[in-house]
């Protein structure tokens, strides 16, 4: 549920439940994108989330987002450079990275 998207995961089943619903919207995304754009997007790796080993969840997930929103024609934000120990971006990573969904499925209609 893309609402779960907008809480920052603070225990190891926090971090499942974002993993999951995260991994979910981006497959409803991409079998949209193909339905109605007759494009296949690439799929990469982005669950589960290791919150101790990130940086490679931050590029597959950025390229999921350039990806998307490329078909889609929407602005995208740097999702690729986060401090996850800083609150203040963490607080702001999840906020864009939140309606960058939003707005993608929203597009989409789904």
């Amino acid at each position: 549920m893309i609402q779960a998207l907008e809480n920052i995961p603070k225990t190891p089943d926090d971090w499942s439940r974002f993993s999951w619903d995260h991994r979910d919207s981006h497959d409803r995304i991409r079998a949209a994108i193909k339905t109605q754009f007759s494009v296949s997007l690439g799929d990469y790796q982005i669950d589960p989330v290791n919150p101790n080993d990130f940086e490679d969840f931050l590029l597959n997930n950025s390229q999921l987002h350039g990806d998307m929103n490329g078909v889609l024609r929407l602005q995208s934000s740097d999702l690729e450079d986060v401090n996850m120990q800083d609150p203040a971006q963490a607080v702001a990573w999840f906020r864009l990275h939140y309606l960058e969904h939003y707005y993608a499925e929203a597009a989409l209609k789904i």
